[in-house]
């Protein structure tokens, strides 16, 4: 009987853990691809112009929205597993073909990037559900630590060998991950794909999309103009750098105590001021006297990165374990969501490029993170995206406990 429940016990260890890792590796691949591109962008092309810049860093966010609307139907023909072996494939591909040329080829070989990084971001949540905590965490986390070993890691490749190898190299990651997405539980083809208007009339989901674009347009902005915005303000290069890679590193513990917050109940609107608020204070700091505790602006940035962190949490929690539902929310939330940070991470850089000064973006960008904060607490209040939610949800003083069980999901 001892061994049997010993057994047992590994069974179920092997069952839970090996299925997180993976996840992890999923989410591993969703960033390097991109902050490695930005980190080795002065050695493609020092004299490259501020427009172009502008539209190097908003070009992902644009395609990853077209590539999250595309992905339900591709799931609905392929299937979960198969549908993010085909994106790892594609992103092994893409980051090695888009080295081998001139920039025609960089930019396609980004494109195609960005198509294959946004159909296994939509069907992430697809993957995780409700498990439990530790799925989330692994989801979430790997985001923060891919960020960060892109924006870390690639331009000590550079320095010893090239850029082209330094971009090239983060194909490897892509290609060890396919052999194992096998073992991951996931919905099979079926006729018919999961519609974004299916949810599009939820408070909830247009609340969830409309915050996470604005987190995402932050967070690329944040990638890719915070060592130039330093610089430009006196700071060494070197210094300008590592208060980056501190913005990074800081989003890894958000990553973590977001999805833990959320499974334990907590008040998430105490959770909404505790993201904005560090991110209005660093935006402020940058706006005032950039040089003067860029330490601290760099710290403020990272922790507001754990925003990210909530929606993808949020979004299969509030599909109320529906596939299909969860698979809609994911292609609206992540493809219109990035459409509007693509807009806003434009807008921002070409108004640098005309003014060729700091202060009217970093004022836009306070403007968006004031319409996140708004976007937020409207994302957060109770209730479902599930069609025929919102009128369940006015009887909530009628139910109460109803309502909030199709919000909340204990870890098993």
């Amino acid at each position: 009987m001892l061994r049997s429940a010993v057994g047992e016990g590994g069974e179920m260890i092997r069952g839970s853990v090996w299925p997180a890792g993976v996840v992890f590796l999923l989410g591993l691949n969703l960033r390097p691809a991109v902050t490695s591109l930005g980190a080795a962008l002065p050695d493609i092309d020092p004299g490259i112009g501020d427009a172009v810049a502008a539209v190097l860093v908003a070009l992902p966010l644009w395609v990853c929205g077209i590539g999250g609307l595309l992905a339900p139907r591709l799931q609905a023909a392929r299937g979960t597993q198969r549908t993010v072996q085909v994106a790892l494939v594609l992103l092994a591909a893409a980051q090695a073909v888009r080295v081998m040329g001139g920039s025609a080829l960089l930019v396609t070989g980004t494109v195609l990037v960005c198509v294959a990084i946004a159909l296994t971001a939509t069907m992430l949540p697809l993957l995780v559900g409700g498990k439990s905590t530790l799925f989330s965490v692994c989801y979430t986390l790997s985001l923060g630590c891919g960020s960060t070993a892109g924006a870390l890691i690639t331009p000590w490749v550079v320095s010893h060998s090239s850029w082209r190898f330094g971009l090239a190299v983060w194909a490897l990651l892509a290609a060890v991950t396919v052999p194992l997405v096998r073992g991951l539980d996931g919905t099979r083809p079926r006729l018919g794909s999961a519609r974004v208007r299916t949810v599009a009339g939820s408070g909830i989901a247009r609340s969830l999309t409309v915050y996470f674009g604005l987190v995402s347009a932050v967070t690329f902005l944040v990638m890719g103009w915070l060592p130039a915005i330093l610089r430009d303000a006196g700071v060494q290069a070197d210094a300008a750098g590592a208060c980056l890679s501190l913005c990074m590193v800081l989003g890894l513990p958000m990553m973590w105590l977001v999805p833990w917050w959320l499974h334990r109940r907590r008040s998430q609107p105490l959770l909404l001021v505790f993201l904005v608020l560090p991110s209005m204070i660093g935006v402020v700091g940058l706006l005032v006297d950039p040089a003067g505790a860029p330490w601290l602006w760099a710290a403020g940035l990272g922790v507001g990165m754990g925003g990210i962190a909530l929606v993808l949490t949020s979004i299969p929690r509030r599909a109320g374990g529906d596939p299909r539902i969860t698979t809609a929310l994911s292609a609206m939330v992540h493809g219109c969501g990035y459409l509007i940070a693509g807009v806003c991470a434009l807008t921002c850089g070409l108004v640098h490029s005309v003014t060729q000064s700091w202060n009217v973006s970093l004022v836009m960008v306070l403007i968006v993170l004031c319409g996140q904060a708004v976007a937020g607490f409207a994302a957060v209040r109770p209730g479902s995206a599930q069609p025929g939610a919102l009128p369940r949800q006015r009887a909530a003083a009628v139910a109460p406990d109803r309502v909030s069980a199709s919000v909340s999901c204990p870890p098993r």
